[in-house]
């Protein structure tokens, strides 16, 4: 999954100046129009979620999503809840529903939050995920007990977090419990941290980790992150039934958000690091991005079977 450079062939070089200009602008064009062309929205019907509240974590008065179903689907469809990062619903969850959605899943992607609205802590975001998992399980043509959930970065800690036991519980015993994980970059050098600060809301929580399926994707040059393999330690934390149903899938050369429907650029964000800030670099990798979500098509059947 290395990184692949590519340069005009000698044969186009001999056509002269002119000639390299054309294809240059031609190529300038075709990224362009890539990039305007990216669906921010996942594909379905915008809904409204009732919201819920979870003592000492927050509360949403309602949820706002769009919920989609496969075009050709059967009675009762498995589903999986996409929580966005950051950056807000940016065109990342729409990547994966159209595909997820095509192999036969339903797919629900909320809003927690806009753009620059992050707030301190994932607690915070919890009762969103709750009342969508609530809602997905009252729904006549999914299947409740099939449900997963994937997220990135800010929504790729929180899918960890909900496989723990101890976060399931303070969800709610009517909020079902997912059958699948697929978290998308966590800051794992984060929740080493936070897991074992007694003043955490999260506190201990990895020794409660469910043996629920997971896959994580994560680039070995994120610089939310410390070292090329910074989930290795906190898995390391997990109960051994854990440990043995997770997948951690480094991304060789791979920054945050390699997956991104938008350009590169480059931000200072002082979370990173388990708080110690850095400079974080995003840069978009096409190929990267497929393979990943082939993955976690695969994956997701494999584990919902729709």
């Amino acid at each position: 999954m290395k990184l692949q450079s590519f340069s005009v062939p000698n044969a186009a070089r001999r056509h002269g100046v002119r000639r390299r200009l054309v294809l240059l602008v031609a190529a300038a064009a075709l990224v362009m129009s890539s990039l305007s062309a990216a669906q921010t929205d996942a594909p379905g019907e915008p809904v409204t979620i009732r919201g819920t509240e979870i003592s000492g974590w927050g509360e949403v008065g309602e949820v706002l999503a769009r919920f989609g179903r496969p075009a050709a689907s059967k009675l009762k469809v498995p589903a999986v809840l996409i929580l966005h990062g950051s950056s807000g619903v940016d065109g990342r969850g729409a990547f994966y529903a159209k595909a997820l959605q095509e192999a036969g899943i339903a797919t629900l992607e909320i809003t927690m939050f806009p753009p620059g609205g992050r707030p301190q802590g994932s607690t915070r975001t919890m009762p969103h995920a709750a009342a969508a998992l609530r809602w997905l399980a009252a729904q006549p043509n999914v299947d409740g007990q099939r449900l997963g959930v994937m997220g990135f970065s800010w929504g790729g800690t929180m899918s960890v977090m909900m496989s723990s036991e101890l976060v399931q519980e303070r969800l709610g015993k009517d909020v079902p419990k997912p059958a699948a994980f697929a978290p998308f970059y966590p800051v794992c050098t984060n929740m080493v941290s936070f897991l074992a600060n007694p003043k955490s809301p999260l506190y201990n929580a990895h020794t409660r980790m469910s043996a629920t399926p997971m896959l994580i994707h994560v680039g070995t040059r994120d610089d939310y992150n410390e070292g090329e393999r910074p989930c290795d330690a906190l898995v390391a934390m997990w109960p051994a039934a854990a440990r043995e149903h997770a997948t951690v899938r480094y991304v060789e050369g791979a920054t945050h958000m390699f997956d991104s429907q938008q350009p590169a650029y480059q931000r200072y964000d002082e979370s990173a690091r388990a708080g110690r800030g850095a400079m974080i670099s995003f840069t978009p990798s096409p190929r990267d991005a497929a393979e990943a979500r082939q993955a976690v098509v695969s994956f997701f059947v494999t584990n919902l079977n729709p």
